[in-house]
């Protein structure tokens, strides 16, 4: 079941952003999290992002301005290896708050405020 529910958000969100160019990882992420760790929702969400660029390079790609795309394209691969390794580092971390509720011991990561911070604030960007 969560893997169908996945595929169709992952479906509509990529069917949205394929004319918006942005949003798939605010719509997805959030979704994927609610069935796996916070890494792998990441990892998971990455590929979705990058089949989804595959298919619009070959739907689109023909008729992009090349210049624009190098622009946009080597700073954002940079940006993607910089978020890659700030991911591996925040994961690493310890809990910042360890507690009790309703008899489950829960922790409040760095990496799931930093990503849960970030996604607030492509919301209200968006």
């Amino acid at each position: 079941m969560e893997i169908l529910v996945i595929a169709l958000v992952a479906f509509l969100a990529s069917s949205l952003t394929l004319f918006s160019g942005f949003g798939l990882g605010t719509l997805l992420m959030p979704v994927i999290a609610l069935f796996f760790p916070l890494d792998t929702a990441i990892a998971i969400s990455a590929v979705v992002h990058l089949a989804n660029n595959l298919f619009k390079l070959g739907l689109l790609g023909l008729k992009a301005d090349f210049q624009v795309v190098i622009r946009f394209g080597v700073p954002a691969i940079l940006a993607a290896v910089a978020g890659a390794w700030l991911l591996g580092w925040l994961a690493q971390m310890t809990p910042l708050l360890e507690y009790n509720l309703a008899g489950r011991e829960i922790s409040v990561m760095p990496v799931k405020v930093v990503v849960g911070l970030l996604i607030i604030l492509f919301v209200i960007w968006s």
